[in-house]
């Protein structure tokens, strides 16, 4: 059975942030920094958005640069929000692990995942789901991303790099010689400038000449793991797994209500699914948890949350269920804006170890 691997990338991801919350700054250039604080204009781009990056504005540049290059092009030069960053990220990924098989989140707007057990290798099935995962992201959060999926991390990675923005690259098993023959060496995931540097010099230029090297020569120049990665990855064999995060440190669900609501019990009904879904991810983990958190997402895309700390390990589904249920009866009453998304997070989580639950005797306590 052929392997599914696939790698989504959030397009630009900051600046695409930004012009989610802000709808003025779509179709200008999109600049997001990271001020160092010595001078008003002191430090480097961070992100540009595609209308930046065709004015000659990349990551990486000097703030000053890159606004002589934006100047009267109505730019907005944006002081980089981390935390904002990251909690759409959470969101995103909390929805995506419940889609794919497994899922290795590889930094805050790409991710690999592995759809090989639920498609049966099937390609078509594959790029169904994949679709979907597409389409829930721009629904959810509206966000484009780049998705690319292949037999191997390498073949899907390009394939993410060639959809963008916003596309889907799928290459079936059997095209995957085909695919890679004509790749630029420097291309390939996990070939840095260095490595495409020395490759050149060995008359190297493409993974299909990389394919048809002597695996002695590659040995010699890169080590006997190295070179054999290099040679696998030519040719599309590498078989490096899509690995999870092998210790969690919370479980979580987010769904996107039916409607926009302001009524906490309606927004809480529809989540009871999810409820249940992190409770089978605790006890499956053999985890208890001290500290739940109700998530609300509001019509404008802000988000609050509540949270209620334990003095004691729990585990059981009322808990979940009672306590998320009142938490969300909070987040109704100090709410301006109708709820579109609503979740549940149960974190600070430690092994259960056969103790018994102990929410019958014990109160929860901010």
């Amino acid at each position: 059975m052929p392997r599914v691997v696939g790698h989504l990338d959030l397009d630009y991801f900051y600046a695409q942030v930004e012009e989610v919350e802000d709808p003025s700054l779509k179709g200008r250039p999109v600049i997001v920094c990271v001020f160092s604080g010595r001078t008003e204009d002191s430090g480097v781009v961070s992100t540009a958005n595609y209308r930046a990056r065709e004015l000659g504005v990349h990551s990486g540049m000097p703030i000053v640069l890159a606004k002589k290059k934006l100047e009267g092009k109505e730019a907005a030069v944006i002081r980089m929000d981390h935390r904002k960053y990251e909690e759409v990220s959470a969101r995103i990924m909390e929805d995506l692990e419940g889609r794919v098989d497994v899922l290795e989140p590889t930094g805050i707007d790409e991710a690999f995942f592995d759809l090989t057990a639920s498609t049966r290798g099937d390609y078509s099935a594959a790029t169904k789901t994949a679709e979907s995962i597409k389409e829930a992201i721009f629904n959810a959060e509206h966000l484009t991303c780049s998705v690319g999926m292949g037999r191997s991390k390498v073949v899907a990675k390009l394939g993410s790099d060639m959809a963008k923005p916003g596309g889907l690259k799928v290459v079936p098993a059997d095209a995957t010689a085909s695919f890679l023959e004509p790749i630029p060496v420097e291309k390939l995931y996990g070939v840095g400038p260095k490595t495409s540097s020395t490759l050149l010099e060995m008359g190297i230029s493409t993974a299909g000449q990389l394919a048809a090297a002597d695996p002695s020569d590659l040995e010699k120049r890169f080590g006997k793991k190295f070179g054999g990665f290099l040679l696998l990855a030519s040719t599309g064999d590498d078989s490096s797994p899509v690995t999870a995060d092998l210790e969690p440190t919370q479980f979580s669900r987010i769904v996107t209500l039916k409607r926009d609501t302001s009524d906490p019990q309606e927004a809480f009904a529809q989540l009871a699914e999810g409820v249940e879904y992190v409770h089978r991810k605790l006890t499956t983990a053999g985890k208890s948890f001290r500290t739940l958190t109700a998530i609300g997402i509001y019509s404008d895309l802000s988000t609050k949350t509540k949270s209620r700390t334990f003095e004691t390990p729990m585990d059981d589904l009322g808990t979940i269920r009672e306590t998320s249920a009142a938490l969300f009866e909070e987040l109704g009453r100090s709410a301006e804006k109708p709820l579109r998304r609503a979740g549940v997070r149960v974190s600070s989580l430690s092994n259960k170890e056969g103790q018994t639950s102990l929410s019958e005797f014990l109160h929860p306590v901010k």
